[in-house]
């Protein structure tokens, strides 16, 4: 990613300050609990802070059920909250170094190279110059939670602007974390953003949603290993809770309401007909989740010069498919595959409708 510096970064006339905006999975996501009973009787009821996400080890074997028990969500009247018992916290909010690695044995690198990369041309300043601004992925908008974390980004973004001599900001966002921006963006006035905003770099944004996440809620959740290491169906179940899978479901209209996303020998299933899919898998309240969300995302204008980027030559699920009707939903469904970065097909990258977006 160090062409992204290169390109924003070198050609003016000073250094211009970097805010990262993770995607989904990439924040530390650290949780204290107080809880009245135990979900297994190896499982801890109470505990200081200690980090739920990303900790390797909390997924292997039985320890699996005991943080599935601590990061699946409740719904109820349209909220969605944490589990009663469960605090959480993001920590890291404002720091350089924050998103150099997603997990908790600086195994899995994310934007280390990127910080680096910045903080090692002239002029960059500690502490000023990159500054990541993590998020609780599980929520999304319309959240009390995400309205808060926008609260802190602007703030950030106005403390970071004032630290660094009036110098404009660059938001470098990933995946999620380009349809958290531009939902971001929208909030906020055309003179906050003339002032504080020199321009807006998304990498891989998910603005049309991401098929897999389709596959994340059928059959297998988001962590990608075998069933005897770490249970799939734990991980489903559990995915099925949390907010911010419906947020990133597919949508129309970059998604068309004919486009077949899942098939059964039965039924064919669009972004036109989530509430039946949902009501096949045997989620009761899915529907109900995904209508708190569907609508709250903004892709229009976000009213800053914006660039966007994604890879390609990428093997990339495109669709899911079931042959036998008594494998869906338990069973991993068949995929089918195209270009695209990994997340997104080739055919369906987007960028923000803007007349100032770039898209490469």
């Amino acid at each position: 990613m160090l062409w992204i510096v290169l390109l924003f970064l070198v050609p003016v006339q000073s250094l211009k300050p970097v805010i990262l905006v993770p995607g989904a999975l990439a924040s530390r996501i650290e949780a204290k609990l107080n809880k009245s009973e135990r979900s297994h009787f190896y499982c801890s009821k109470t505990s200081d802070w200690y980090t739920l996400w990303l900790k390797l080890q909390s997924l292997i074997g039985p320890a699996v059920n005991c943080w599935a028990d601590n990061f699946k969500m409740e719904f109820n009247e349209g909220v969605f909250s944490n589990t009663p018992g469960v605090e959480t916290r993001v920590p890291g909010f404002g720091e350089g170094h924050t998103l150099d690695y997603v997990d908790n044995f600086s195994y899995i690198h994310y934007f280390k190279d990127l910080v680096d990369a910045v903080m090692s041309l002239p002029g960059a300043q500690d502490g000023v110059s990159v500054r990541s601004a993590p998020y609780d992925f599980r929520y999304s908008p319309p959240s009390k939670e995400c309205e808060l974390y926008f609260d802190r980004l602007k703030k950030l973004i106005e403390d970071t602007y004032k630290a660094s001599n009036s110098s404009k900001v660059v938001l470098i966002s990933h995946s999620l974390g380009g349809l958290t921006t531009s939902t971001f963006l929208n909030t906020l006035s055309e003179e906050w953003k003339d002032k504080h905003i020199h321009a807006w770099v998304s990498a891989a944004g998910v603005f049309g949603g991401a098929i897999k996440e389709v596959k994340v809620l059928v059959s297998h959740g988001v962590i990608n290993l075998p069933d005897f290491v770490s249970n799939r169906l734990v991980h489903r179940n559990l995915a099925r809770t949390v907010m911010g899978n419906y947020f990133m479901l597919p949508r129309s209209p970059i998604w068309g309401k004919d486009e077949v996303i899942l098939q059964t020998p039965k039924a064919n299933y669009t972004t036109d007909n989530f509430e039946q899919l949902f009501a096949d898998m045997g989620v009761t309240d899915g529907a109900e989740k995904w209508k708190t969300v569907r609508d709250a995302s903004f892709i229009g204008d976000p009213g800053v010069k914006t660039y966007c980027f994604n890879g390609k030559d990428i093997a990339t699920s495109a669709s899911f498919y079931y042959k036998d009707q008594k494998d869906f939903p338990d069973q991993i469904p068949e995929t089918v595959s195209g270009d695209g970065d990994g997340t997104v097909p080739a055919d369906h990258f987007r960028c923000v409708t803007s007349g100032t977006a770039q898209y490469r």
